[in-house]
């Protein structure tokens, strides 16, 4: 069993850039936002930021799949302006990894959450994601 305490220690931390652009307004449900970053772009950079975290340092055929994340988008980030995003690995628990993530531009902060995270054998999720596919197919062919 992989021990990630002997991989990783708290206070690990990366960081992701990005200036706001058109793409990253998409998710918004309305015309009139459509120049501020939307949170389903806030919540993707804070993904992109933990698992840069980690990218590097994990065994070869390992890699953190998304559990769990928790997102207050505080103040908007329009169109054109930088966006910093940290991730710090809070906590270890098992096979679990805990990011406090926090977006922030030159004014100061735009959103914060927790993104959790499971280390994962890749195989091991191929397989049940062929598994899983297979019980779908097999309902829809009865039905």
């Amino acid at each position: 069993m992989l021990n990630l305490s002997e991989l990783l220690q708290t206070g690990l931390s990366a960081e992701v850039k990005k200036k706001v652009d058109l793409e990253d307004t998409i998710g918004n449900s309305s015309p009139y936002l459509n120049q501020y970053l939307s949170t389903s772009a806030c919540a993707s950079l804070a993904v992109q930021a933990a698992m840069a975290v980690t990218e590097s340092l994990l065994p070869e055929g390992y890699l953190s799949v998304g559990r769990r994340i928790d997102l207050e988008h505080e103040i908007p980030a329009m169109l054109g302006t930088t966006v910093t995003v940290k991730a710090v690995l809070r906590e270890i628990r098992g096979n679990r990894l805990v990011f406090d993530v926090t977006g922030t531009d030159a004014l100061g902060t735009i959103f914060r959450g927790v993104n959790e995270r499971v280390v994962v054998n890749r195989l091991g999720l191929d397989e049940k994601g062929a598994e899983r596919a297979q019980h779908l197919k097999e309902l829809k062919e009865r039905l």
